[in-house]
């Protein structure tokens, strides 16, 4: 119970950091910047959600601890629709802001580190 736990902070403090880098981008750079920032930041921290559900749903529903296979199939998967998501932010999205695209997503997947040194 206590992994769920940490998953579901990992998420919650993914979009806690999204809304701030957000706000910052908006009142000192602009309005191109925040859009930027969110679409980056949501990019990440809504595949990251869904692994966590995948990962957590069944053990509500049975006594399911998911297999090794299943965490690393998951993480692959979730990198690949990142990927694709940032993909086509890129391709899609003219008035992309660079370092408000990079800061964010270094600081969203960041978060991991955020929540373990919080937690000791």
């Amino acid at each position: 119970m206590y992994a769920i736990s940490d998953m579901m902070r990992i998420s919650l403090a993914q979009y806690v950091i999204v809304f701030l880098v957000t706000v910052v981008s908006a009142f000192f750079v602009g309005q191109d910047a925040a859009y930027t920032a969110l679409m980056a930041g949501l990019a990440y921290a809504v595949p990251t959600t869904l692994l966590a559900l995948f990962l957590v749903l069944p053990k509500f529903l049975t006594a399911y601890s998911p297999s090794a296979v299943a965490v690393l199939g998951g993480e692959f998967v979730k990198i690949l629709v990142v990927v694709l998501l940032l993909g086509l932010m890129v391709g899609y999205y003219e008035n992309l802001h660079w370092p408000a695209f990079i800061f964010t997503i270094i600081a969203v997947a960041n978060s991991y580190f955020i929540v373990l040194f919080k937690r000791h």
